[in-house]
């Protein structure tokens, strides 16, 4: 399988909601440049609003757990679908019973699939945004930078 898989996954609180520091984090990357690494394999990129949103990237071999993203290859396509979480998603504001469907990639594609969470912690509320980054049958360290194939937008107002 030469799928690529990247995670970008940011996390801030209520300090970086407003003002400054949304205008700060609107400006983070969505996608990084791809590792030296043979697919199928998952490169997670992670930042977070107490380490002022410095990336920490880890890469590893295969494909995302199941339980995470529903990749299925058939006949010379992809499928793709994030999976939700349901607590996670009854605390983002979208009505439970609408969800876009699968994406089909063909080789030499993209995808950008964002999707948003807010959640508490005993510090009061928690927000994340996950950019889910796919390419299907073609590999450079850059083919993430440039404007996806597709791309699926399920952020909501939080």
């Amino acid at each position: 399988m030469n799928i690529v898989v990247q995670w970008v996954r940011i996390y801030w609180t209520k300090d970086s909601r407003g003002g400054p520091g949304a205008v700060r984090r609107s400006a983070l990357p969505e996608a990084f440049p791809l590792p030296e690494a043979e697919p199928p394999f998952v490169h997670e990129v992670l930042m977070l609003e107490r380490d002022d949103f410095s990336p920490s990237m880890t890469v590893t071999s295969g494909l995302p757990p199941e339980t995470k993203v529903e990749l299925t290859e058939a006949d010379g396509h992809l499928h793709i679908l994030p999976v939700r979480d349901p607590p996670e998603w009854a605390s983002n504001g979208l009505d439970l019973a609408w969800r876009p469907a699968a994406v089909t990639m063909r080789p030499r594609q993209t995808l950008r699939w964002q999707l948003n969470h807010r959640f508490t912690t005993e510090r009061g509320w928690c927000y994340r945004l996950d950019t889910l980054n796919v390419s299907y049958g073609h590999r450079t360290a850059e083919v993430l930078l440039h404007p996806p194939t597709h791309r699926v937008d399920e952020r909501s107002h939080l």
